[in-house]
Order: C-alpha cells, then structure tokens, then sequence
C-alpha cells in the first residue's frame, strides 16, 4: 500500500485592508480612501456603556474566488487601494491600525503562493501583514 500525500491551496480565501480605532471616523475614511467598504463597524454610546468593544472597524475585502486563487484577490485589492497608499500611510501616523488580512480554510500542508510583483507591490505600501488560517479537527 502506498501512500501519497499532495499539499493543497488555502480553501474560501480573503484579502482585505482593515483599518482599526477607538474613534474611527467613517466620514474621514471615506475622503481618504473614495472606496466604500465591504464593512463597517462603529460602536455607539449604547454599546460603549454596555461595555462592549470600543473599536470601529473599517475593512474593504475580495473574497471573490479566482483562478490564481490568493495571489490574484491581492492583485485586485491591490489596484483598489494603491492609488491611496500615501493617505493610508497617514491614517497610520495618525493612530488608526492598517494592516492587510489573509484569512481562509486549511489542512495539512496547505499553502498559498505570492508572486514577486505582489510582495514588492505589498512592501510599498508599507502596511503590516496578517496571515490568520481556520483550520478544522475533522
């Protein structure tokens, strides 16, 4: 008997830009970055008393499958959010947190694969990554 075991891609991927604050302003996001988010959470006077979370919370993510799986949604968020890198950068001098977000379903040997053009392109917006997989016991 042979066995034979073969590394697989990341399963229901996303890659989004998340902005975090205490005070997150949704009015100042939208002048800086002309993208309307896929979500918004802002947490009211209501909340706050009730002692919930404190932290608003702007994301804007491609979850859309494509062929070239997470490499290809960075590509599309990419183009959506470079041509405001240098007002994301001063959301960041500003207290706001910025990072982009990789989420999706994993196994054993799970991978995903960026290309050079991807990771240069990441590395001038200068905004920190998260890779954050679920993966199940089954």
């Amino acid at each position: 008997m042979q066995w034979d075991h073969e590394e697989g891609t990341w399963a229901e991927t996303g890659v989004q830009l998340v902005v975090r604050k205490a005070d997150l302003d949704p009015s100042l996001l939208a002048e800086v970055i002309r993208t309307p988010p896929t979500s918004l959470s802002v947490p009211d006077a209501d909340s706050r008393r009730a002692g919930q979370p404190q932290e608003g919370v702007w994301s804007l993510a491609v979850h859309k499958r494509y062929p070239g799986g997470v490499n290809e949604q960075f590509l599309e968020l990419l183009t959506q959010i470079e041509p405001y890198s240098s007002e994301i950068n001063h959301l960041a001098a500003q207290g706001y947190e910025v990072t982009i977000s990789v989420t999706g379903f994993v196994g054993n040997g799970s991978s995903f694969t960026l290309t050079p053009d991807v990771v240069s392109r990441m590395a001038a917006l200068n905004v920190p990554l998260t890779v954050s997989p679920s993966t199940s016991d089954r």
